[in-house]
């Protein structure tokens, strides 16, 4: 926890590695003064407090999850509608639970069936699927950002024992023994010690070794050989960077039809959803032969617009504001800058 805390305070990456590692050190700490209470514990089935360690802990290693931090995760904001669910579910589960005085404890299945139409059971139903949403997540969301990227075996065997740990947490929450417990935390606690260490190792590599065996000359020659590689390397990083934002952009704009039809989306707005700040939305879409955001924006209520007009949904340029132009004028402009033809005269022409 302390060393990825102190990474966390110059790469934004570990932070909610150093959170996951903090949430369990307080658990622990305070199980671990009523631990002959924890081993003597019968829990029974799906026990909220594991339900909530699930859910919680599920949630941090999806956004940190395959070692990859998800664009825009670690904006407050966007964290907080990321764990909405679970927010809302907590607040229900202590109005829902708290007059009641007491929790419904299951010790068996048909115990679990008699009861399942019990407000405290329904809610910690509620609460399983979330956790496996979120365990979905660790998988799901880097590929969506990173499809075409060849994963190294290490992090595929971290992945594998990372769904590993979390059956074991399932089957330990609906059979409890303190010893599937301790197996648990012992797997846990491997697989995030091997991020540990794996930060550890990518930072050493980077320290810069100097070699005090070469003369002036040769000395000279290597910093000139380095320069030149390292600023072909921050080029092709710059131009990598660049595509991967392109490709969020894109990914959000084809799944997002609705808010960019609005008359009220605008690039702020573009940019606050992705996660993008508007230099770097600017440098990506410019990087794709845009001119700025509000073309890229426009291009595609033009695409959208000539689709509407094809299937015949657009009769008349008055209809144009579907797309999101706020009047015929801004839409006879747009679409004669871009397609070079008249609106007019495209929309006669797919008509007759």
């Amino acid at each position: 926890m302390f060393l990825t805390g102190i990474l966390a305070r110059h790469r934004v990456q570990y932070l909610s590695l150093a959170w996951i590692l903090a949430i369990f050190f307080v658990v622990i700490a305070i199980v671990a003064m009523f631990g002959k209470s924890v081993a003597d514990g019968r829990p029974g089935l799906l026990n909220p407090y594991m339900l909530l360690m699930l859910v919680v802990g599920s949630y941090l290693q999806s956004i940190y999850s395959l070692g990859l931090v998800m664009p825009g995760f670690l904006q407050w904001g966007r964290m907080l509608r990321y764990a909405a669910p679970v927010l809302v579910l907590a607040v229900v589960y202590v109005i829902a639970i708290f007059p009641a005085g007491q929790l419904t404890i299951v010790y068996s299945a048909d115990e679990l069936f008699q009861n399942i139409l019990s407000l405290d059971l329904i809610l910690r139903l509620v609460a399983l699927f979330l956790g496996v949403f979120y365990v979905v997540n660790i998988v799901i969301l880097p590929r969506r950002l990173a499809y075409k990227t060849t994963f190294p075996l290490s992090l595929i065997a971290y992945t594998a024992v990372l769904i590993l740990s979390v059956v074991l947490y399932f089957y330990t929450a609906l059979n409890y023994t303190p010893m599937l417990l301790c197996s648990y935390m012992v797997i846990f606690t491997l697989s995030n010690f091997f991020w540990v260490c794996h930060s550890i190792e990518v930072l050493v590599t980077k320290i810069p070794h100097p070699d005090i065996s070469m003369n002036v000359e040769e000395a000279d020659m290597v910093d000139k050989a380095e320069e030149a590689s390292s600023d072909a390397k921050r080029q092709e990083d710059f131009n990598e960077m660049n595509q991967k934002r392109y490709m969020r952009v894109q990914l959000w704009m084809q799944g997002h039809k609705a808010e960019w039809m609005s008359n009220g989306f605008t690039r702020d707005k573009l940019c606050e959803e992705t996660g993008i700040n508007r230099q770097l939305m600017l440098q990506c879409l410019r990087s794709q032969g845009h001119n700025n955001i509000h073309d890229y924006i426009t291009t595609y209520r033009i695409e959208e617009l000539k689709r509407l007009v094809q299937v015949g949904r657009v009769g008349s340029v008055s209809d144009c504001v579907q797309v999101g132009f706020a009047t015929a004028k801004t839409a006879r402009s747009c679409f004669e800058r871009i397609e070079g033809r008249n609106l007019d005269d495209y929309i006669a022409q797919m008509a007759g």
